[in-house]
């Protein structure tokens, strides 16, 4: 069975006080304000399914009331009346609508938990690549550094070459301006830089310093094959979850709804005191309070065919979004499956980059040292030095394209436990 390689980031430990992917991801969970709002809708479904959960409780009311008539309506002998009451209810059946009531919300309140966690990990996602954009322009810089560095050298014998009348005026002019060229590159890589830290204070609602350190990434090899991917992708995914979740919620509301075809049994007492002036103490033409104790049976024989067309409306949810988890799957397989594909292409761009690298590496050392035994041309010297360049900027992106890959395939299987930074 064919392989596929899955590489986990591990942090390697370069400062006490630099700044880690483990840091900034823990910043972005509880700075970012997607998170935080995700937060707040599962705990508001949390309280719904909680008052979902009143049905279990009896129900108590107070009430007083105060009637004045200009006429002696109240008992025949007085223009006044006042009443106060307590009554207490308790519901002792109702065909199981209030349990699947609050298990449809709490089923609800479960969905917008895992689309908490599915939001983290699009977060976790995103500081991740603005983590290794970061490593990435960090590198550029360096490649730039070197260009620079490679043409001031060459431009100091180029000119030296010029004072002893071996070369043309032009030949310098060429390499100043491929050094101009190459500082306006240096300069765009800083900037470049900067605006990913940019981006990596916003995801993590933070701020960095200008001389702040974010550690380099190593990497080590975990085989896993794409069967074993895939398992673990469908066993993860909080997408996939949501949706069961919702399954089962519109199942459990169908049963609270097919609940209205039994009848419902209720118990009640109350206690009421009256009085024939403002204050419900006592009145002279009869009793003066009572308590009454209460049951009923009631069961609905026409609705207008609600409840049936309520039943059907579940029905039709619970398919509608089992077809919804059918095509879930089919595009995160897709994604695990693109997502493969480009980390074996960015290792094998990164082992050919690595041979350009050394190749161009060696083809410049030699090109200069004919130039300075007056063999190969000043550009020669420029061509190697561009090929060096742009090797090692291939090694590069290569190599941060491996991290990006991994990030990716760890977003789609949503694996936990991963370890970065140190230990």
């Amino acid at each position: 069975m064919k392989k596929y390689i899955f590489c986990t980031l591990l942090m390697s430990a370069v400062s006490v006080s630099a700044a880690t992917l483990d840091s900034a991801i823990g910043d972005a969970f509880q700075n970012n304000n997607s998170i935080i709002s995700q937060i707040y809708t599962a705990q508001s479904a949390g309280y719904q399914a909680q008052a979902q959960k009143s049905g279990y409780f009896p129900t108590a009311d107070a009430g007083y009331a105060y009637k004045h008539s200009s006429e002696k309506a109240f008992g025949y002998v007085e223009e006044q009346f006042s009443q106060a009451g307590l009554e207490i209810t308790y519901n002792l059946f109702n065909g199981g609508a209030d349990r699947y009531g609050y298990l449809s919300a709490e089923k609800q309140h479960e969905a917008q938990k895992f689309t908490t966690e599915g939001i983290k990990q699009d977060v976790a996602l995103a500081v991740k690549k603005a983590y290794i954009e970061i490593l990435k322009a960090k590198e550029t810089i360096a490649v730039a550094d070197r260009a620079v560095a490679l043409l001031e050298n060459q431009l100091q014998d180029v000119k030296l070459s010029y004072s002893v009348g071996y070369v043309a005026k032009n030949e310098v002019l060429k390499v100043e301006a491929e050094l101009a060229s190459a500082k306006q590159t240096q300069l765009s890589s800083v900037s470049g830089y900067r605006t990913a830290v940019f981006n990596l204070e916003q995801l993590t609602g933070r701020d960095y310093p200008e001389n702040e350190i974010f550690e380099t990434f190593q990497f080590s090899d975990d085989t896993a094959t794409y069967e074993e991917l895939r398992k673990e992708m469908f066993a993860n995914r909080s997408e996939i979850k949501y949706t069961r979740s919702l399954i089962e919620s519109a199942d459990y509301s169908k049963k609270a709804v097919n609940a209205g075809y039994l009848p419902k049994v209720n118990l009640g007492a109350g206690f009421y005191s009256y009085g024939q002036e403002v204050s419900p103490a006592d009145r002279d033409y009869t009793y003066d309070s009572e308590t009454l104790l209460s049951a009923s049976v009631n069961l609905n024989l026409f609705d207008g065919f609600a409840k049936k067309n309520s039943i059907m409306a579940q029905e039709t949810v619970k398919k509608a979004l089992t077809y919804r988890l059918l095509e879930l799957k089919s595009q995160m397989d897709l994604q695990l499956k693109t997502a493969i594909e480009n980390l074996a292409l960015a290792r094998a761009s990164l082992e050919t980059a690595k041979s350009e690298t050394e190749s161009s590496a060696e083809n410049y050392r030699i090109t200069q040292n004919r130039f300075k035994q007056k063999v190969a041309t000043n550009t020669d010297l420029l061509d190697a030095r561009v090929m060096l360049t742009r090797a090692e900027s291939s090694r590069n992106t290569a190599q941060y394209n491996i991290y990006k890959a991994i990030a990716e395939i760890e977003r789609i299987i949503e694996k936990n436990g991963l370890k970065y930074g140190k230990d």
